[in-house]
């Protein structure tokens, strides 16, 4: 076996050492293209020079072996690192890390610097993280420098994101991505926009997942899809804490969310999500199928945009063609809440075409109201005991 870190052995020994030799060496790069490198068995005098070490190592191998963290604290300071085609980085147990930061299994990477991994411009494919918490040094650091064009810039390409966690980062993901994966996650504490996508043919969060912060601005978004277009969004938990939880400013269609919850219970009107908890400025063919809101449109004034925010779901501009199935919008009868009372479940601005909303629920006595700038913007299907007004 060839290549770092494992060394050709010198064909000094005794013809009776060389062959059980020879049979460590081949077990050896067995358990490498089963369970992958560890970091570990790289020379560094930190943990920046072994990251660099293995990734250099497994980018040059026809099948690049995961590179593999131990159940520790790791500390990367030195990015941010170029992903490349086939870069596998998973913890060492194969279980879910989540944003503790000492209960159950612990193998975390402390991000400092100004980012760990970025982009290449000719963009990248076929990447794998899972089994690890990330934790940002400082709120300005990003676990992937921002893509900055959402129109033409480098795209991820058919990878995985799961089982992972993210604490403090500035943000999480700014990227353009096709078939792309992101699953069972928990991201907690940042501080800008998390997630800002573009792109199609994705799968996110269809296990679930968390995502909050005590440390966003009212203007800010916990999940912006610039345009995003065959796409399913599933039960990803949102504590949309003063930010947005959802904005969407285009799709070609096929942009499903289905069971995504945007609950802000326990939070006053301080720490509400101040605006709508999904707004919409465009796209077209749009479903947004049994999600659930709470406690959200507290006081959309403090967002500072304009127009101000109607309604716990507000479309404007050219959005149309939105289908709204069994969503519900709770009242506050059984937990406390500061929507404030007339506020409609869902509000279509003049511009906005064809929304849908099929059989709304309103439980613990939620407001049942629908809102439209102008007449013949929403339609209103097995919702006889809601109200359809033009405000």
């Amino acid at each position: 076996m060839t290549g770092y870190p494992y060394q050709p052995l010198a064909k000094s020994w005794g013809a009776s050492l060389q062959a059980p030799i020879d049979g460590i060496e081949k077990r050896l790069s067995v358990h490498e293209i089963t369970y992958g490198a560890p970091l570990d068995a790289f020379a560094g005098a930190d943990d920046d020079a072994k990251l660099k070490a293995a990734m250099s190592y497994a980018a040059a191998q026809t099948r690049p072996p995961a590179i593999v963290l131990a159940s520790r604290a790791h500390t990367f300071t030195g990015g941010p690192y170029e992903l490349y085609d086939g870069l596998r980085l998973v913890g060492s147990l194969g279980t879910t890390e989540r944003e503790f930061a000492s209960d159950g299994p612990q193998c975390v990477a402390t991000v400092g610097g100004s980012a760990l991994f970025s982009v290449p411009a000719a963009g990248v494919r076929n990447v794998w993280v899972s089994g690890l918490q990330f934790r940002a040094a400082s709120s300005s650091v990003h676990f992937q420098t921002p893509v900055t064009d959402m129109a033409r810039g480098p795209v991820i390409e058919d990878a995985t994101f799961v089982d992972s966690a993210w604490v403090g980062f500035a943000t999480v993901m700014h990227a353009r991505h096709l078939r792309v994966r992101i699953d069972r996650t928990y991201v907690n504490e940042g501080t800008d926009t998390q997630f800002k996508l573009a792109g199609s043919d994705n799968f996110y969060w269809q296990s679930g997942g968390f995502l909050s912060s005590t440390r966003l601005a009212a203007t800010k978004f916990y999940v912006w899809l610039t345009h995003m277009s065959r796409s399913q969004f599933g039960p990803l938990y949102i504590t949309p804490e003063k930010a947005t939880g959802i904005r969407i400013d285009g799709s070609y269609g096929g942009l499903v969310f289905n069971g995504t919850l945007l609950d802000c219970t326990g939070r006053d009107q301080t720490r509400a999500c101040q605006g709508a908890a999904i707004l919409i400025t465009g796209g077209k063919g749009m479903v947004f199928d049994k999600l659930w809101f709470f406690n959200n449109a507290v006081r959309p004034a403090s967002t500072g945009r304009n127009p101000v925010d109607r309604g716990q779901v507000f479309i404007r501009g050219s959005a149309g063609d939105l289908l709204f199935d069994g969503c519900q919008f709770s009242g506050f009868a059984a937990q406390t809440g500061y929507t404030p009372p007339g506020t409609p479940a869902i509000y279509a601005a003049t511009g906005v075409t064809n929304v849908k909303v099929t059989a709304p629920l309103a439980p613990n006595a939620g407001t049942r109201l629908l809102q439209q700038q102008s007449s013949g913007i929403v339609s209103k299907y097995a919702a006889d005991d809601w109200t359809l007004s033009v405000a």
